[in-house]
């Protein structure tokens, strides 16, 4: 079952420019900035009650964040489920008839296992499911 709203990405086009941004907005300074080689990102995360704000900027042309911010612009780019068990929550949303865009789950930050829902099923938006390592 999802538990809660686990963190919110915005991307950005500059990264310092929008934590600086960010940071009078939330009226406090990311709690981690981190550089993802693998996904061809940098990041910036927000701990905002139990909620991550995390802004995050393309570092390569061919990452897919590129490609989304070329296409969409800055702004909202997704929202991820904090779940207990990622592989048997997506399997229980799946078997609701909803598709998911990857089975098995991926790596993000701390640990974390993500798997990505199909967007023709989330009415265009970018879900995630997460599972925190521990």
């Amino acid at each position: 079952m999802i538990e809660r709203v686990h963190h919110i990405d915005f991307v950005v086009r500059n990264l310092d420019e929008a934590v600086a941004k960010y940071s009078q907005i939330l009226g406090r300074n990311p709690r981690t900035r981190e550089r993802l080689e693998y996904r061809g990102v940098e990041l910036a995360r927000f701990e905002v009650g139990n909620i991550w704000i995390i802004l995050v900027q393309p570092i390569r042309d061919d990452s897919p964040v590129k490609a989304f911010l070329d296409q969409h612009g800055e702004g909202f780019f997704h929202i991820a489920y904090k779940v207990t068990n990622v592989v048997d929550e997506a399997q229980r949303i799946k078997g609701s008839g909803i598709g998911l865009a990857n089975e098995a789950p991926r790596p993000g930050v701390e640990g974390w296992k993500l798997i990505d829902l199909a967007m023709e099923d989330t009415a265009g938006v970018l879900t995630q499911l997460i599972e925190e390592d521990g």
